[in-house]
Order: structure tokens, then C-alpha cells, then sequence
């Protein structure tokens, strides 16, 4: 697999775990898949309209993208005291991905290299949940909750 443990790679691996009995799962489920899509990018646009003007950055979509919103992640200088004031509030957030590329083992473990997009270290976000079954209710919830916690910082 190449990961020693959540999110430390120290080699290069593979994920590949679509043996015939979920690809026929996956074969139905496709079928739904614009559905949900739609689903997502309509709790999506909750979100967005119910954190504007925060200081946060939201999600943006390129010009000639449509983003899917398998997960709603923002981005806010102060990622650990906004969870923190957000699980206070029974509001969980979660951190994916909690080491850049250029810190991976594989790639050096933070040695100085040039990557292509310097900010990778600096890029700390939280989620926020976009499932295509999230209630309204459940998304007015969480975007007061973040309201909240952002005048607070």
C-alpha cells in the first residue's frame, strides 16, 4: 500500500480494491449518480450563500468545471480554534489529508524541493458535510454554527 499510517506515505502504492461484486454495485449506483450530483451542488449552494461574507474561503469552481461536492471544505486561518469552537457547538469538522505532499516520506519528509504550488503547506481547511441526503434543516444548523464560531475568532 505504501501508507505506514493515516495519511504518512513512505512509498508509492496502490488503491485498488473493485473486485466484480462491487463493480456491479457501482454499475447501478451510476445510473443515480447525476441525482446525487445535483443533490450535493444544491446543499452546496446553502452553504455558500449562508457563508458569505465570513472570513472564510469557500469552495470555488473553475470556468469550464462543475464541481460535485463530495465534501463542502473551507478554509480559515485559525482551521484548529474553528473546529474546536464547532465540536463545542455539536458540530463535527474533520481534518483530511493533514500532511502536504512535499512532507510525505516518500517525497523527502519536508525536505526543501520546489513543488509546483508552495501554499500546499499552508492550506489548512475543515469540512463541512454536503451528502446528498443532508437535510435543510441540518445545513441551517451548521451554517449558524459556523457564523457563530467565526465571530468568535
Amino acid at each position: 500500500m505504501g501508507d505506514s499510517g493515516r495519511y504518512e506515505h513512505v512509498e508509492l502504492g496502490y488503491c485498488s480494491r473493485l473486485d466484480e461484486l462491487q463493480a456491479a454495485f457501482l454499475r447501478v449506483k451510476l445510473r443515480r449518480l447525476a441525482e446525487w450530483t445535483t443533490a450535493r451542488r444544491r446543499i452546496a449552494g446553502m452553504y455558500h450563500k449562508g457563508l458569505a461574507g465570513l472570513d472564510l474561503t469557500l469552495p470555488a469552481e473553475a470556468a469550464k468545471a462543475r464541481h460535485v461536492y463530495h465534501l463542502f471544505t473551507v478554509r480559515h486561518s485559525q482551521r484548529d480554534a474553528l473546529a474546536k469552537l464547532l465540536a463545542d457547538d455539536g458540530i463535527s469538522t474533520a481534518v483530511y489529508y493533514p500532511r502536504s505532499v512535499p512532507d510525505q516520506p516518500m517525497f523527502g519528509g519536508g525536505a526543501e524541493r520546489r513543488w509546483p504550488k508552495p501554499g500546499a503547506r499552508r492550506a489548512r481547511s475543515c469540512r463541512c458535510r454536503a451528502s446528498r441526503s443532508f437535510p435543510a434543516e441540518e445545513v441551517e444548523r451548521v451554517v449558524a454554527g459556523v457564523r457563530r464560531a467565526c465571530e468568535r475568532l
